[in-house]
């Protein structure tokens, strides 16, 4: 990691820290060869807690393996099909897409962007080529970082 992209890092998780369940991040991707920006929240225990279990009991993965899955197979995609292509959500078991479906509704802010949560709903439900499942590991991701930055800040800054 280069000395620019540690103080990045430093300065996304002390922004975390400050700004908690408040925090926002503008996500960008690429759908059907447009920029699309969504804005995604961390999601609150009462939300993520029951995605991490019912991922644990069901799948016998935890948010971090998911992430990771979901990335391997966008490297495939992109690999076969260029910059920007969609997701083989056939490779993925049904649970596993309706838990990341449902962190992606739960974690896209549509308030932040002028919707309302029943336009976050419907838009998520009719994404087609694994969009939807690609949010929901952008928003497990953030809830990750969002626990770093919680280590973060009860370990102060220990490792400066």
């Amino acid at each position: 990691m280069t000395d620019e992209t540690t103080e990045k890092s430093r300065s996304t998780l002390m922004d975390m820290v400050v700004r908690g369940k408040d925090y926002r991040h503008t996500h960008e991707f690429e759908m059907f060869g447009e920029t699309v920006e969504v804005v995604l929240r961390p999601l609150v225990d009462a939300e993520f807690l029951p995605i991490t279990a019912l991922m644990q009991e069901l799948l016998n993965i935890d948010e971090e393996e998911a992430v990771e899955q979901i990335r391997e197979a966008k490297e495939d995609a992109e690999a076969e099909g260029g910059e920007g292509a969609p997701i083989d959500v056939s490779q993925f078991d049904e649970d596993f897409v309706k838990l990341m479906q449902k962190a992606a509704k739960l974690g896209v802010d549509g308030e932040s962007m002028g919707h309302s949560q029943e336009e976050v709903d419907w838009m998520v439900d009719n994404m087609v080529g694994g969009y939807s499942v690609e949010l929901g590991g952008e928003v497990l991701d953030l809830a990750g970082n969002i626990r770093d930055a919680e280590r973060f800040r009860r370990n102060g800054f220990r490792d400066r």
